[in-house]
Parts: structure tokens; C-alpha cells; sequence
């Protein structure tokens, strides 16, 4: 197999590349890692679909449904700083308000760490 050197450059710069420690200025792959991370450290556990296909989840459902000590649910939506909710996720969200459910919205660690 061969590879390009552009390609190799590429790989070679996402390979090489820190995440900051607060999730801040992360792409939403990264904020993914870091929050499956934090919730397998903790025990908890949480259900997440894939990013890089479609699955069989439901339209607009969270990236994260965690199941955490004490009962509680978190209902939790990835962002990258500049990422919006698509129409879909808005209408779930939505409805899930409605049942008397909280869809959080992060965009880094931290965020996610004030709704934990």
C-alpha cells in the first residue's frame, strides 16, 4: 500500500496533535474520546453511536445517553465551538423538554463536567 505525502502529513499532524486538557478548541471527535474517558473512569456507563457512519439510533437522539450513580440519566450533545444543532436534533430535543428530559449541549470538558 502506498501513501501519498500529503496524506502522510495529514495523519502524521492528527497523530501528533494534544487535545487541550479542558476540552476547549477540540473538534467533537476529541470531545467524544475524552467524555467516554471520563465516564468509563467513573463507572458510569455510556451509550454512544458511532460519528464517522449512520447507524440504527434514532434521528436527532443525543451523542450520549449515561447512565451514571444515583439513578441519574444524562442526555448529552457534542459540539465543536462553532457546531449547530441540526433541525432533527432541535425537534428531539424538543420533545425530550417536554417528557420533563434535559438534553445538555457541550462544546468542551468543562461544560460537560458543570451538567455532570
Amino acid at each position: 500500500m502506498t501513501i501519498s505525502e500529503a496524506d502522510y502529513r495529514a495523519m502524521l499532524a492528527r497523530t501528533q496533535r494534544q487535545p487541550a486538557s479542558d476540552g476547549i478548541g477540540v473538534d467533537e471527535s476529541d470531545l467524544h474520546e475524552m467524555i467516554a474517558g471520563y465516564c468509563r473512569g467513573r463507572g458510569w456507563i455510556a451509550l454512544h453511536g458511532r460519528m464517522d457512519c449512520a447507524t440504527g439510533r434514532t434521528i436527532g437522539e443525543p451523542d450520549f445517553v449515561i447512565l451514571r450513580d444515583g439513578g441519574r440519566v444524562l442526555l448529552v450533545e457534542c459540539k465543536s465551538a462553532k457546531g449547530k444543532l441540526r433541525p432533527e436534533q432541535l425537534a428531539l430535543s424538543a420533545w425530550a423538554e417536554k417528557l420533563g428530559h434535559k438534553v445538555h449541549v457541550v462544546r468542551s470538558m468543562d461544560q460537560f463536567k458543570e451538567v455532570e
